[in-house]
């Protein structure tokens, strides 16, 4: 592989990266890189502890070894160094195992892509809510750690307020936010009545409202409006925060976390995922904004302050005031 041009080792990586996912991804459904943080097994004992068919779990085994997700040692497999922190651990500012989930998820779709080039046709995700909550495990605990971090919004929390999460989706954000901040009123909508339907099975029935953003019709009635990577999707975003902003009281706060296209520097490796995603994306019917997009529909809505924080991966956070 040394004697090959730099621009076959390239690609060849692209090739390597695919399985990479995979071989995380079956880990981590599995419950094969679970049971390993446990203690080390040979992978025929990981087999039998696990139920699994014993072939295939050699074969992961193997792969695991060589991609160095395991180590291996007198016949005994054991999670490599930072494994479980960085695919198991949702709460870890480094986690990447929702991430990795998302993209193998996706690409048992991305089949239909051929179908966008050559019709036009979108395939928006109206069923793999497992790949979405994979994926937003991260920002809820982004946004979480970002709360904790400014006093002003941890003791508005703490005390009680009213906070409308918009895209909801099954509710497991405001099942976090409400098993650390009890006395705030929470409120989620999303346009998807299956995710409603489970968010109630979580929640209850009066904590969740199938509505769509541009359709709201709140009126001073919250101090937070969240939208978590749901602003990509709205089909009017100007609507949807003009109504997140009417729905807000005299100096609410709006926090939006979306992943932002980057203007310059593309093909820097911390913008390389949201490049490719774009595919994603467009599959789905969307895009994504750029920070002048986005700080321009929030100013049009009247608010002020915008500020905007990189939480890595362009992925930010976007908050701004009512006033």
């Amino acid at each position: 592989m040394k004697s090959r041009s730099a621009e076959f080792r390239r690609l060849w990586g692209y090739s390597v990266g695919f399985y990479g996912v995979w071989i995380a991804h079956i880990g981590r459904q599995t419950g094969l890189f679970d049971r390993l943080s446990k203690g080390t097994l040979s992978a025929k004992d990981l087999a039998s502890s696990t139920g699994l068919y014993g072939p295939a779990v050699q074969a992961w085994a193997s792969a695991a070894e060589s991609y160095g997700f395991v180590t291996k040692s007198d016949g005994k497999l054991e999670l490599a160094p930072q494994v479980a922190e960085l695919l198991l651990d949702r709460s870890h500012p480094e986690y990447l195992g929702g991430q990795i989930a998302y993209l193998a998820l996706r690409s048992l779709e991305f089949g239909k892509l051929a179908g966008l080039f050559k019709q036009g046709a979108t395939h928006p995700v109206v069923s793999n809510f497992e790949a979405i909550e994979e994926a937003t495990h991260w920002d809820h605990f982004a946004f979480l750690n970002a709360i904790r971090r400014n006093k002003s919004l941890d003791l508005l929390l703490r005390k009680g307020c009213r906070f409308l999460d918009v895209g909801c989706g099954t509710g497991t954000l405001i099942a976090k936010l409400l098993n650390e901040y009890p006395r705030t009123n929470f409120v989620g909508i999303d346009a998807s009545r299956k995710a409603i339907g489970q968010a109630r099975k979580l929640l209850g029935a009066k904590t969740f409202r199938l509505m769509k953003a541009e359709a709201m019709a709140f009126s001073n009635e919250f101090d937070i409006a969240y939208l978590g990577e749901s602003l990509y999707s709205a089909q009017n975003k100007q609507k949807a925060t003009d109504n997140c902003f009417r729905a807000l009281k005299k100096n609410g706060i709006i926090a939006v976390i979306e992943g932002l296209l980057p203007t310059s520097e593309i093909r820097a490796d911390e913008n390389k995922l949201i490049m490719g995603m774009q595919l994603d994306f467009a599959l789905q019917g969307h895009r994504f904004l750029t920070s002048k997009e986005i700080q321009s529909i929030l100013k049009k809505s009247g608010f002020r302050s915008v500020r905007l924080k990189a939480l890595g991966g362009a992925v930010y956070l976007i908050t701004a005031r009512k006033q």
